[in-house]
């Protein structure tokens, strides 16, 4: 339990349940429409117009590790925050935004609705196979966005840590079963303006209460003058690995899930570059939080720090506005990612070993299941992260981009790929990243994030030139549509 004393009334409860009932209510509108078919329920049937993409793709990205996580991460480096992880997460975005988004929408065909299905069709069903992997492991990113809804259940109401998972972990199966990607897109899309007003608010009103950057600076420039030195302390490796993580877009299974949902390669395209500077100026805002709590509560627990800071500053009422809109982030982020790991446990998992097709509506049903499963040990991952989420953002995204980036980026462009490159630089990138960042890492100095993708692109090259056919091999019907 967090025993933090913290103000919270019936009229804040009263605000929080209103938003619950109000997004269920909006999913369970559109049950029946999401159910029509299988791309209906992953992929919204293809048909989602601009500001439909930009309400989604911008809410989903807003989670537990975008507030509390950036505000942790900035409450513990500084400005080095922005400077070596915002800052060029933000830039990496803008290649994907301009040549990814429009290939993935354009130019693969239709039944490809995942990455392990594009996967499969760059390479073959092993290479489907292992990207299925690197999408699971994001049961344990799950598990830390759980934890930000469980922390604020358990402090709000003073419940025991475990039942304040369970609850959390229901709610979130309710609103993931309503009704699949309908149901993500309309949620997101009213969700865009209602965790916007919130979090403003609550920047405003505790920096307000902090002082203001004068106050912050005067604390926390003698406490810790680390926190506004541009690398924050840390040695140039370091800051390449986390600048590093930048290239997770480009392996992030939501993303492309949007991509594909779309109704044009214009709009997947458009629509992510609209999103680009507004999630810089978020990060900015959350990271501004990160210092207030630093300032207002130092030697604390950073999570601690944070709600304590929040509750203190914001009235009644604007509280529970704020607690909604940061629930709604979260929310709207684990629906995305559960919804792409079912798919993976469903379709991906079983055409790739079986080879056979089944039925939208058993699909569907499987995929009711295996939510249900994965939420079972989403809830069993937040053991990891309770007292802090950021090596969570950390373990997950420099798993996924070990295995995954090289051969899909590459793959996506290369047009002497071969299936033998795709699975094996994939199997490879994931041992390489686990070997080097357990025990080699410490040694060495240097980070798992910095050396894996080097490698796995040689490994990629190599295994290209040995085993690519020509124009009449192999490979040469996998050049069609890409």
């Amino acid at each position: 339990m967090l025993h933090v004393n913290v103000p919270w009334g019936g009229f804040d409860t009263a605000i929080l349940v209103g938003y619950f009932v109000l997004m269920i209510g909006i999913g369970l509108r559109f049950r029946s429409k999401a159910r029509a078919s299988m791309s209906s329920y992953f992929l919204s049937g293809r048909s989602l117009t601009l500001p439909l993409v930009i309400g989604t793709m911008m809410t989903s990205w807003y989670d537990g590790y975008s507030v509390v996580g950036v505000a942790e991460y900035g409450a513990t480096i500084g400005i080095a925050g922005m400077i070596v992880y915002v800052i060029p997460c933000t830039i990496s975005r803008i290649p994907f935004a301009l040549w990814i988004a429009p290939l993935v929408r354009g130019k693969i065909p239709e039944d490809v609705m995942t990455i392990p299905d594009l996967m499969e069709y760059l390479y073959n069903r092993k290479a489907k196979v292992f990207s299925t992997i690197a999408v699971l492991a994001g049961v344990l990113y799950n598990g830390a966005n759980i934890t930000v809804i469980s922390q604020l259940l358990a402090l709000m109401f003073d419940m025991p840590t475990v039942i304040s998972v369970v609850v959390s972990g229901i709610i979130v199966g309710i609103y993931v079963l309503a009704s699949g990607m309908w149901s993500v897109t309309m949620t997101d899309t009213f969700q865009l303006g209602f965790i916007s007003f919130s979090v403003g608010i609550g920047v405003i009103m505790v920096m307000n209460m902090t002082g203001g950057w004068d106050a912050i600076f005067s604390s926390l420039g003698t406490e810790a003058p680390s926190l506004f030195e541009p690398m924050g302390g840390m040695s140039s490796l370091t800051a390449l690995s986390w600048a590093l993580i930048g290239l997770a877009i480009y392996t992030e299974p939501m993303m492309y899930q949007r991509f594909s949902a779309s109704d044009s390669a214009k709009t997947a395209k458009r629509s992510f570059m609209f999103c680009i500077p507004m999630w810089l100026v978020f990060s900015a805002a959350v990271i501004m939080i990160g210092f207030c709590a630093r300032t207002l509560h130092p030697g604390e627990e950073f999570y601690r720090a944070f709600w304590m800071t929040v509750f203190e500053a914001l009235p009644t009422g604007l509280r529970g506005l704020f607690v909604a809109g940061l629930i709604a982030a979260v929310m709207s982020t684990l629906s995305s990612y559960i919804l792409v790991q079912a798919a993976a446990c469903t379709k991906d998992l079983y055409t790739a070993f079986t080879g056979k097709s089944v039925s939208d509506e058993k699909m569907i049903k499987w995929s009711n299941v295996a939510t249900v499963i994965i939420i079972i040990f989403s809830m069993l991952a937040t053991s990891q992260w309770m007292s802090g989420i950021v090596n969570a953002i950390y373990f997950v995204t420099g798993f996924q981009v070990a295995g995954l980036f090289v051969p899909l980026v590459v793959g996506l462009f290369y047009k002497k790929r071969t299936p033998q490159a795709g699975w094996i630089t994939m199997a490879f990138g994931f041992a390489f990243w686990l070997f080097w960042n357990y025990i080699m890492a410490e040694s060495t100095g240097v980070p798992a994030n910095n050396i894996t993708w080097v490698a796995s692109f040689i490994l990629y090259m190599i295994i290209c030139k040995i085993t690519y056919k020509g124009a009449g091999g192999r490979t040469a019907g996998l050049q069609q549509g890409v």
